[in-house]
């Protein structure tokens, strides 16, 4: 955590002689504008007036170039002044249900499915979940929540799963102009055991003024490897198509620090207390199943064990 008096440039040294250089230009600046607006009181009304108005059209030009590092000051330190503000959200806001509908939109098409599948013993199975997470010094309810999509079936009787798609609301953080949405990373595993309900991983894309694409907490090389356990038992919700709740969280995964983010990179780090250590982190999820069996209708969405169901 930052103490309220720290500068800024003792975060990010490369940083300080360019803060110099703006302060200094800005000196100069209001310097120029004072003597411009003296000299104009020695010329008659009508001139000193036009005077002023030009005086004012310069700094408005200006202020319009101001240059790109500007901007990636200001945002810098709006973060490391308004320190703990980065917290948004309560770790005791009531979770809201998850969405009722079910869309299928996203489900692997046939021709995606291992070579050798038998469509009758496959399903695709669409997941939405709301919860919250703690991720470093963000607290966040995830109340717009995410949508997973994928195919699960066997082939020769070993369980294989497909990847659909993956969506997630951003979530913006109160008290600074950043938004953080959570993406796939490339591996999930949704086969449950008595260990786990399913593996996924994921990085948290960063955006808002001067942050560069591509920021973002984690990589696919480097995610943040979540292992999900119950919290809830299944329920059946629907019957047709086949819906099923329950809950699962994860509060021992770390978090790696920022990447791609450039200068701000450190500071980000900094202000979100970046990287994490297992036991500061935690996703809590209420979520949703809808399944939909591949082969001929009506076909027994339960052949298959999943994330829903345990195999057995």
């Amino acid at each position: 955590m930052l103490d309220a008096g720290r500068s800024f440039e003792s975060v990010d040294p490369t940083l300080h002689s360019e803060v110099a250089m703006l302060r200094a230009a800005r000196t100069a600046h209001a310097a120029r504008t004072v003597r411009a607006v003296g000299a104009a009181t020695a010329v008659p009304a009508v001139r000193s007036v036009r005077l002023v108005r030009a005086v004012r059209r310069v700094h408005a030009d200006r202020s319009a170039r101001t240059p790109r590092l500007a901007r990636r000051l200001v945002l810098s330190l709006a973060a490391l002044t308004l320190g703990v503000g980065v917290t948004a959200g309560s770790a005791h806001a009531a979770v809201p249900a998850p969405a009722r509908g079910v869309d299928f939109g996203a489900c692997p098409a046939l021709s995606e499915l291992p070579e050798g599948a038998d469509p009758g013993a496959w399903r695709c199975e669409a997941m939405t979940a709301v919860g919250h997470m703690t991720l470093g010094r963000l607290d966040q309810s995830l109340g717009r929540g995410m949508a997973i999509t994928f195919a699960e079936g066997t082939v020769d009787g070993q369980v294989r799963q497909v990847f659909g798609a993956m969506t997630a609301a951003p979530v913006r953080v109160r008290g600074i102009p950043l938004v953080i949405t959570p993406r796939y990373a490339g591996y999930f595993d949704f086969q449950s055991n008595d260990q786990r309900r399913g593996e996924l991983n994921l990085t948290f894309a960063i955006s808002g003024p001067a942050v560069p694409p591509g920021c973002s907490i984690g990589t696919d090389a480097d995610p943040v490897r979540l292992v999900l356990k119950e919290t809830a038992a299944s329920t059946v919700v629907s019957q047709d198509p086949l819906v099923l709740a329950f809950g699962v969280a994860d509060n021992r995964f770390t978090a790696p620090r920022t990447s791609g983010c450039g200068r701000l990179g450190p500071v980000l780090d900094a202000v979100l207390r970046m990287p994490s250590p297992a036991g500061a982190n935690s996703l809590a999820l209420n979520a949703r199943v809808g399944l939909r069996g591949y082969g001929e209708a009506g076909a027994p969405a339960s052949r298959v064990g999943g994330l829903i169901s345990r195999s057995g």
